[in-house]
């Protein structure tokens, strides 16, 4: 998502010209547009298109919020380091360029020129785009997005700049996410689900690998040949066991389906989604529904947080954040976990 409160796309725009005519030693740069995609809570992204030459140059500019966001923290230089650790490994990016000289925007920002192609949108079964694909189509789509995974955790992983969180740093991270995001009254479903998470992590772990964080079909770009051409999004890239991404995705589309009550044909279920993951990576994922009991307290947290952020910005909220389904569905499987203990 962009924000609903961002800056003037104008002066991003302006402010990128001078920064291109700067590094290149130019002085016909100018601005044709300069917008933002859309709205929401996280970090702040500026689709900007500069002229030269007779050419128009399309870019993307993206920078922490101007305000408080849906995290405490944007490490700019974690993401650039992370994407090009992914690169290396043959994952499509978009070649973004980190600028840490604040002279031209007043903070951090990376650009990256703009790639074309199909973008998910946040329902996969409701995405015109994927539905007016065949099942045989469909199912390429999906073996090519595990394969961008499975290819992202092998990797090398970077010596510095991105963090590194065993489970047990991670249960401690999402513990002060609740209390920050909250305000200090977090929810008392999210602290029992993160309890019992607490109290069943797994005794041994994955050898750890570079994460991409927010595994969504929404954040890749597809070519017409239905594979990825750019992985987007990086704002919670971390070293870690890989279980977390894969969890994360699968429960992002599980509760879809649930939400939605549909799923797309030509996609593999939850255990088909698992197999292919195993088989494109060559890893056995272990303990995978601990990961993804924590992957969906991790999302119902993150949508507690934009819940707040429009409550207090006297905007409605696209979930409640008391009565919230995905509170319920949380409910049930801490329940049925300890069920089955």
């Amino acid at each position: 998502m962009a924000l609903l409160t961002h800056r003037d796309p104008q002066v991003i725009g302006t402010a990128l010209a001078r920064w291109i005519e700067a590094r290149d030693s130019r002085d016909d740069v100018t601005l044709v547009d300069a917008t933002h995609p859309s709205t929401g809570w996280s970090s702040e992204t500026v689709l900007v298109d500069l002229a030269w030459s007779n050419r128009v140059h399309e870019f993307v500019v993206r920078l922490a919020p101007p305000t408080t966001g849906t995290f405490r923290d944007y490490d700019l230089t974690a993401q650039f380091v992370a994407q090009r650790a992914a690169a290396a490994a043959g994952v499509p990016i978009a070649d973004p360029e980190l600028v840490t000289d604040e002279q031209w925007i007043g903070v951090p920002f990376i650009v990256m020129p703009r790639v074309r192609g199909h973008i998910i949108g946040e329902v996969a079964a409701l995405d015109p785009w994927l539905t007016a694909r065949t099942d045989d189509e469909r199912a390429r789509v999906h073996e090519h997005f595990v394969g961008t995974l499975a290819a992202t955790h092998g990797a090398e992983i970077p010596g510095t700049d991105v963090p590194v969180r065993d489970n047990a740093a991670e249960i401690t991270f999402w513990a002060q996410y609740l209390e920050w995001s909250s305000g200090g009254s977090p929810l008392p479903a999210l602290v029992r689900a993160l309890e019992w998470c607490r109290d069943h992590q797994p005794a041994t772990e994955a050898a750890p690998v570079l994460l991409w964080g927010d595994v969504r079909l929404g954040n890749v770009i597809f070519g017409d040949d239905l594979r990825p051409t750019a992985v987007l999004d990086w704002d919670m890239t971390s070293i870690g066991a890989r279980e977390h991404d894969v969890a994360w995705y699968t429960m992002l589309e599980s509760t879809m389906r649930a939400l939605v009550g549909r799923s797309l044909p030509g996609f593999p279920d939850r255990d088909g989604t698992v197999a292919q993951y195993e088989a494109a990576s060559g890893h056995t994922l272990r303990d995978f529904s601990w990961y993804e009991t924590l992957a969906l307290l991790r999302s119902t947290a993150i949508m507690a947080r934009i819940g707040y952020l429009h409550r207090d910005a006297g905007l409605r909220s696209p979930l409640p954040i008391e009565d919230n389904p995905l509170l319920e569905l949380l409910a049930a499987r801490v329940a049925s976990e300890r069920m089955r203990e």
